[in-house]
């Protein structure tokens, strides 16, 4: 008997570990406020309640409106890579246009990707009307609590009330990426939250100077293979497109993106590290405030 435990526990350990999907289908549903390539419209992802088997995606449906409220019929064509890919088309006039979206690891309430017209990619994004962001809870003195499901130490501020602070001279919502390479968000209570493509955690400025960080435990991210020629070529443009989007999300702020490029790639990173922390710049430069 001590035998056939010991064989039920290493064949238990030696079979191969299940990962478990990275989205999920209904994460994809809601109403998504899109921009692509400067134009903005709504992206809706619906389910039909349809009983049907030909896909794990069937039962959704997909429609475009845009600003003009012309609605234009839209469809999945295909949802892969555990779920976090999804391309679709949208049926504009005179032109199907194909949209390659992956949902963001982290916060699926995001995605961002490519998208084709006249031959040329450029590069889209869209957030899920009314998400909430779960990574920072902040209460009336402005005390920040870490996200529960990544670990994080939390150094709050004194207990002193700050709630009669003047507000600082920012426009609340202005993103500006400093020199030293800080994402810098200016908050509707006069402070500042300073973030870094690429790192977990965040710090808060408040208007009397005082400060309060979190940081987060983070491993380093796994390295694919180098890619052959055309796969090169295709994840430079995917690269370039990322850019894109975060230079429009900086208002085309040139100075911003060049204390970018001058701190967060300035070691001249490979192109899936580039990858990596322009998804990441995205992220938190359309982080709900």
């Amino acid at each position: 008997m001590r035998h056939l435990a010991l064989v039920v526990g290493l064949a238990v350990f030696l079979a191969p570990a299940r990962i478990g999907a990275d989205a999920q289908i209904a994460e994809w549903i809601g109403d998504y406020a899109m921009i692509h390539d400067g134009h903005q419209g709504t992206l809706r992802i619906a389910d039909s309640k349809a009983d049907c088997a030909t896909s794990p995606w069937c039962h959704l449906v997909v429609a475009y409106t845009g600003t003009d409220g012309a609605r234009h019929p839209a469809r999945i064509l295909r949802i892969d890579q555990a779920f976090q890919h999804m391309i679709l088309e949208i049926g504009f006039p005179g032109n199907r246009q194909r949209f390659d979206a992956y949902l963001f690891s982290w916060d699926k309430s995001r995605m961002a990707g490519t998208t084709v017209w006249g031959r040329r990619t450029f590069g889209f994004y869209a957030v899920k009307r009314g998400a909430v962001d779960v990574r920072t809870i902040r209460d009336r003195r402005g005390v920040i609590d870490a996200r529960p499901d990544r670990p994080g130490v939390d150094q709050p501020p004194d207990s002193r009330d700050t709630t009669s602070q003047p507000p600082a001279s920012s426009t609340p919502g202005t993103l500006t990426i400093t020199a030293d390479g800080a994402i810098e968000t200016a908050m509707p209570d006069g402070s500042k939250r300073l973030t870094r493509p690429g790192v977990c955690g965040w710090t808060m400025v408040f208007p009397d100077g005082r400060r309060s960080t979190v940081s987060c435990n983070q491993v380093q991210p796994a390295t694919p293979p180098v890619p052959d020629g055309a796969s090169a070529t295709w994840l430079d443009a995917h690269g370039t497109s990322l850019l894109d989007i975060a230079r429009a999300l900086l208002g085309g702020n040139a100075a911003s993106i060049d204390n970018y490029l001058n701190t967060a790639e300035s070691g001249q990173p490979g192109i899936y590290d580039r990858i990596r922390l322009r998804t990441d710049l995205i992220a938190k430069l359309t982080q709900p405030q």
